[in-house]
């Protein structure tokens, strides 16, 4: 896990002390990764307790954990080639605008995938597998991620929902059954339809998968698995761009995990769906 990245993803939601935690860690990093809990504390003029808080939002169970991640972390930024990831601007030419966006797209696949948990990953294909019917809900360019994972999910046999309507998808969410999986889809985690979608199908008690950016978030911090994405620097204008392009990555490693899972009827169903379009591909 890289410990520089999921500081500055979660930095918005850290309080005064853990900031000045953070802070302290961006500047002087090569230094305090040597410290122990108490030298930290005293070093970021911080209780050990606000130390292991820290540790917690940023997903470690133990200092120890955060520590040894904080290690690899220095080690990578040293050895890294640095790349400037540059807003798009009215001057720019039309190679300045190709080579941005796919330096930017490059930035957050790669970023997404630091974030990744392994373990959250596994648990949210095994759910998605055994689901009777999967609720898929999002608005907005989620709600098109979502319309593309009910395409997927289609083409290898399951049973999956998604309306673009937001009412539509609240309505939905009251049919939902404890056998049953649904997928809240929201880069800020904040949006309130699919919050209030997600906390139905946690009171009907189905087993709900959060895709969001990460850190603290209403969506997030009450779904059972917990899924993130990267996000961009704030002053980029191709924000939502980006988060489409993580969003979809993601969908396709949950995709290409449920395929593993089944992949002899996986493969003849994927042949077959692409076998009864084919006729209409104009020669």
């Amino acid at each position: 896990m890289d410990v520089f990245l999921r500081i500055e993803e979660a930095y918005e939601h850290f309080t005064n002390s853990e900031k000045k935690i953070a802070q302290h860690l961006l500047s002087k990093s090569s230094d305090i990764y040597n410290y122990n809990i108490n030298e930290m504390a005293n070093e970021c003029n911080t209780s050990t307790s606000s130390i292991v808080r820290f540790c917690h939002k940023l997903g470690f169970e133990k200092f120890q954990d955060f520590k040894t991640n904080l290690i690899l972390s220095v080690s990578n930024v040293d050895s890294n080639k640095k790349i400037i990831y540059e807003d798009i601007s009215l001057d720019d030419s039309i190679d300045e605008i190709v080579e941005k966006i796919i330096m930017i797209n490059l930035k957050t696949i790669n970023n997404t995938k630091a974030l990744l948990n392994t373990e959250q990953l596994e648990n949210a294909i095994r759910v998605l597998d055994k689901a009777d019917t999967i609720y898929l809900f999002g608005v907005g360019v989620s709600g098109l991620v979502a319309m593309d994972f009910q395409y997927k999910l289609l083409r290898i046999n399951k049973r999956a929902f998604m309306y673009l309507d937001s009412h539509s998808q609240l309505t939905s969410s009251i049919n939902i059954g404890a056998n049953d999986v649904a997928v809240g889809i929201s880069h800020s985690g904040k949006t309130y339809e699919i919050f209030k979608a997600m906390e139905m199908a946690k009171l009907k008690g189905a087993t709900t998968i959060s895709i969001t950016k990460f850190g603290v978030n209403p969506i997030s911090k009450d779904a059972d698995i917990k899924l993130y994405v990267a996000d961009i620097e704030k002053n980029l204008r191709v924000g939502a761009i980006a988060s489409r392009i993580a969003q979809l990555t993601l969908i396709d490693i949950l995709l290409m995990g449920l395929t593993k899972n089944n992949y002899e009827k996986i493969t003849q169903r994927l042949k077959e769906s692409s076998l009864i379009v084919s006729n209409f591909k104009m020669k």
